[in-house]
């Protein structure tokens, strides 16, 4: 048996290099009777290339035993263990000296990428498969690592509300009929197009995530010509133009979201010609007749109904 001096591995007696890291042993002074075979019968290696890494070695060595050409692998690195041992001396590609010829002409030969797939996948069967348990993380690592994974996805949702962005939506034939508006994440503005003729005639906007007015194109001329306004989600005024010649015409007022008072003043009038009164919703009185010092000429008072029960005109 013959012993490594590189790393102690025990070896054949007829072995060339060690099974263990590769290192070439001496040549040993041939026995007394084996001195009778001429010197021209023994067989010697040379090293045809050498290599940055055990990878790229076994890639030319795939190449060469493709071609039926016997060579080996020899580097410092106890068998790739050390890989690190081979950045001073490299991967040799050996091979017998009888093969040294037409084992670089074979190597200088350029291949086909079929034939280059093939000796990649050749090489990484030859190439001796590192075996190590995985290594556990610690506790604290893993608390680390589910921290980190946690503010990530939070930066990311947060960089994904920040600025401008629109949200359209769609009839089944593709029209678009309604668009969503949000800056920073908050909703700002929803615009809708009722008659579907491409142009917007509902505008509601959003303060602070909360609906604060709404406005209505109701004869589809591109102007507004109903104004709401609301406090808490609640309407709290109206103002309606309903002559379309954009002065407002009615203004409504509203307590906890229910009708309170209505204003008549046509065409921008300074005062309220007709008001009628609300309780609890319902149509209580009708005061007509007003002039601009705030007085009405009659009054007239209504049941649940809406049948008049008294007034204050005189009998025809």
């Amino acid at each position: 048996m013959k012993k490594c001096s590189y790393c102690g591995r025990d070896n054949a007696d007829e072995a060339v290099n060690c099974r263990e890291c590769g290192t070439e042993f001496e040549a040993v002074a041939a026995k007394p009777e084996a001195a009778s075979i001429p010197p021209e019968a023994e067989k010697k290696t040379l090293t045809v290339r050498i290599f940055p890494n055990h990878e790229v070695a076994q890639i030319a060595a795939a190449k060469l035993k493709a071609h039926a050409i016997e060579c080996w692998v020899n580097a410092d690195d106890c068998a790739g263990l050390y890989p690190s041992l081979t950045t001073a001396e490299g991967a040799r590609l050996n091979v017998w000296e009888g093969d040294a010829a037409i084992a670089s002409a074979v190597l200088d030969a350029k291949t086909t990428p079929e034939e280059d797939k093939q000796i990649e996948i050749e090489a990484v069967l030859a190439t001796p498969q590192k075996n190590g348990s995985l290594k556990k993380l610690a506790p604290g690592q893993m608390i680390f690592g589910v921290a980190v994974g946690i503010i990530l996805c939070l930066l990311y949702q947060w960089s994904e509300k920040i600025g401008s962005k629109t949200f359209y939506s769609y009839t089944a034939d593709g029209h678009c009929y309604q668009a969503d508006i949000y800056q920073d994440g908050q909703r700002i503005e929803l615009v809708k197009d009722r008659n579907l003729d491409g142009k917007w005639d509902v505008w509601t906007y959003y303060k602070n995530g909360h609906l604060v007015r709404s406005e209505f194109d109701n004869n589809f001329d591109g102007k507004p010509d109903e104004t709401w306004t609301y406090s808490n989600g609640s309407p709290v005024t109206l103002e309606k133009d309903c002559d379309f010649n954009g002065t407002p015409d009615i203004f409504c007022t509203y307590k906890y979201g229910i009708l309170e008072r209505a204003d008549v003043k046509p065409n921008g009038s300074h005062f309220t010609t007709v008001r009628q009164i609300y309780k609890n919703g319902v149509l209580t009185e009708v005061w007509r007749g007003g002039d601009s010092n705030g007085h009405f000429s009659e009054v007239v008072r209504y049941d649940p109904f809406f049948n008049p029960i008294s007034t204050n005109a005189p009998a025809p």
